[in-house]
């Protein structure tokens, strides 16, 4: 015999967690099996006031019980929960990476238990000003929390039509952690020529095509044509995934002089996997360029007495170069692959000071007194 199934309203009681906040906790069966949700006792005063607030799941639970009613959602932690399940996963591994590490390490430790409503400007800007990191890891934070203020938007968890942390700035976060390195041309040549093979390919690419070095490591031998000298910029490797490149304007054909076409058909008869640089155990993926720098390159270069590079220093100083020559900023851009010539103006390469002097000498000369038939007098 069928007998009616009794209409609950669930158990609530006030707990204190291990922080130190007290929450409501609200305890319901669903399929038998007993689950919970905590909510502030910050947001609601009073057992009524939280019971006045769940009326409307308690309904829908009552109504469907073979299903769990939909998480309400109050703290900042159960909306990292929801992004990390519903958007998370979607995202590139290295930006995948990224977000769990600032998650991890500066948002959850502070923020997970507090309820969303505490993310305004003053508060935000409080807890930075404590925060022992650098600008950028502060500006990283920033972001990832107006991303969840905009989701918690989205999703109708609040009404908020402007996004508060908007008003939050940083200082200091576009500012470049260490100096940019530029190489002389003949201190390049002095590396590629004490590196050996596949390392000195390596830098020859980074040198005369000044590619990224995800760029760099996804090469295969297809991407080239070596009757048209050409090479296709199509992939990234990083994070050990291959992926699209950075932007659209990343995807490029880029021309490839002689002297680099010579040294990768004289290198290709020693390679037998379809990756210009593959891994050492695995031929059917790329090698990892960061252990490549680390443990060959950047040895072979203090040992002829360069600063310390890193794979960007090829970068910064091919965009140099081109800017010392008669490449107009236009076809920087695209030989560099940005999408802005902003880019290329204010964040790659730099001219080093004796490419200045003769610019200065020259406003110099205009300032110079001129001599007169008086003064000569």
């Amino acid at each position: 015999m069928n007998m009616a199934r009794l209409y609950q309203t669930g158990s609530i009681r006030k707990v204190k967690r291990a922080s130190g906040i007290e929450v409501w906790e609200w305890r319901y069966r669903v399929k038998g099996k007993m689950r919970q949700q905590m909510f502030p006792v910050a947001d609601f005063k009073t057992e009524k006031k939280l019971r006045k607030y769940l009326a409307t799941s308690i309904t829908e639970l009552n109504r469907k019980q073979e299903e769990e009613p939909e998480r309400i959602i109050k703290t900042i932690g159960g909306l990292i929960e929801k992004y990390r399940k519903e958007k998370l996963p979607n995202l590139a591994k290295s930006t995948r990476d990224t977000y769990e590490s600032t998650f991890k390490a500066q948002i959850i430790p502070e923020w997970a238990d507090k309820p969303i409503s505490s993310l305004r400007p003053m508060a935000v800007d409080k807890w930075f000003s404590a925060l022992e990191v650098s600008a950028r890891t502060k500006a990283k934070a920033l972001s990832l929390l107006k991303l969840l203020l905009d989701k918690a938007v989205y999703w109708e968890i609040i009404s908020d039509r402007l996004n508060p942390l908007r008003l939050v700035e940083i200082t200091g976060a576009t500012k470049p952690v260490k100096p940019i390195v530029l190489l002389e041309p003949e201190q390049v040549t002095a590396l590629i020529s004490s590196l050996p093979e596949p390392y000195n390919i390596m830098v020859m690419i980074g040198s005369c095509l000044g590619l990224r070095v995800e760029e760099i490591a996804a090469l295969q031998w297809d991407d080239f044509d070596f009757s048209e000298k050409t090479v296709r910029v199509q992939r990234a490797y990083t994070h050990g995934e291959v992926k699209e490149v950075k932007t659209v304007a990343s995807l490029r054909g880029l021309p490839v002089p002689n002297m680099l076409c010579d040294a990768l058909q004289k290198y290709r008869d020693s390679v037998t996997s379809p990756w210009l640089f593959p891994n050492a155990r695995h031929l059917d993926r790329p090698r990892w360029m960061a252990i490549a720098l680390q443990n060959h390159i950047q040895p072979i270069a203090e040992k002829i007495g360069l600063p310390h590079i890193g794979w960007h220093s090829l970068r910064h100083s091919y965009r140099s170069w081109l800017g010392s020559g008669k490449a107009t900023l236009s076809e920087q851009k695209d030989l560099m692959g940005h999408s802005a010539i902003a880019t290329t103006m204010n964040v790659y390469g730099g001219t080093k000071i004796e490419q200045m002097r003769p610019h200065v000498d020259a406003v110099a000369d205009l300032l110079q007194p001129k001599q007169t038939s008086q003064s000569i007098q």
